[in-house]
């Protein structure tokens, strides 16, 4: 392998040599073309005859070509003495070149130079680098420069936007309004008043754990029942006996007629129990005695359902067991009974 790289490295410098005697002989030739191109202007500003031969200016991208000596006019032979100044002929090509597909890039830098210089050129470039000197500078290493990471800008727009939402929030939905029927207030009326009823009742007391519960007995016409109805109501009320009430006339609609005075606690129609027909008399309770005095004067005689009503003191308390006998004693001690 040695031996063969040593070959091909001499035969390189014989054709590197044989090029540049070639370079020389043509430099020499071209500085007599220049003599004699001098001689004949001279000659021609002097009047005298033109020189026998003359030698044309040397091409650039080719061998330079012998002149025939002659003027485009004239027809005369070239003479012997400028035959003996034609150059000699371009050594041979290296066997690189001559190898078939090789084709040279083009080079804008040598192409006005002769073609044998440029394939020349070109292969000492392949087979030899550029000394150090002839190289392009390395430029120096740039220093490392901390980037941050991406920043993130705001939208002026969207802020606005967020700012003009916080300054005025959104309307709530609207809520569909309905208005309240009358028959649905008189029973959210009576739902309290039940429940105040309630709260104020004997039994409502019982249930509470306020007082024991007892046995309501209530005679009259020698005859003794327990009524236990008489725990609905309270003990300490002011109570109307309302009588002549229709059939149609309900608990509610008894309840409706005496609802505008504010003690008012409760009503209620008696019934017969087996077929659940009203007896034509009911009872209203009050808190209050001013109401209680009131409900008597304004609305005796009133028509409550088809007829008028008839109202008067309850004596609910003269049927008690407690309050019959008490009477009894009395009558016993004046000597009545």
């Amino acid at each position: 392998m040695s031996r063969s790289l040593e070959e091909e490295l001499a035969l390189f410098e014989q054709e590197i040599s044989a090029v540049e005697n070639g370079l020389e002989d043509s430099s020499a030739e071209s500085i007599e073309e220049s003599e004699e191109q001098a001689a004949l202007a001279e000659c021609s500003d002097n009047g005298d005859e033109k020189p026998e031969s003359m030698i044309g200016p040397a091409a650039i991208s080719g061998p330079i070509l012998p002149s025939n000596g002659l003027n485009e006019g004239s027809s005369q032979q070239p003479s012997p003495g400028a035959a003996g100044k034609i150059r000699p002929a371009l050594p041979f090509l290296p066997h690189v070149m001559l190898r078939p597909g090789f084709l040279p890039a083009p080079n804008l830098g040598v192409r006005l130079m002769p073609p044998q210089v440029n394939l020349l050129l070109y292969y000492f470039t392949l087979r030899f680098p550029l000394p150090e000197f002839m190289r392009p500078p390395i430029p120096p290493p740039q220093p490392a420069v901390l980037v941050s990471g991406p920043s993130l800008y705001e939208d002026k727009a969207l802020k606005n936007k967020e700012v003009e939402k916080e300054k005025d929030p959104e309307p709530k939905p609207l809520t569909m309004k309905t208005q309240a029927l009358s028959s649905d207030v008189e029973l959210i009326a009576q739902k309290r008043h039940a429940e105040a009823m309630h709260r104020t009742s004997y039994l409502g007391r019982v249930m509470r754990g306020e007082k024991k519960m007892k046995r309501f007995l209530r005679s009259c016409g020698g005859q003794v029942w327990e009524d236990k109805s008489l725990a609905d109501w309270d003990p300490n009320d002011f109570r109307i006996f309302c009588g002549d009430l229709g059939n149609e006339v309900s608990d509610e609609l008894l309840a409706k007629a005496f609802r505008k005075y504010p003690s008012f606690q409760k009503a209620k129609v008696i019934r017969e129990s087996r077929t659940n027909k009203s007896k034509g008399y009911g009872f209203v309770s009050f808190k209050h005695q001013d109401d209680f005095v009131r409900a008597c004067r304004e609305m005796d005689g009133k028509y409550v359902g088809n007829r008028p009503i008839k109202l008067r003191k309850s004596n609910w308390k003269e049927r008690n067991i407690e309050t019959v006998r008490k009477k009894q004693k009395q009558k016993q001690r004046l000597g009545m009974a």
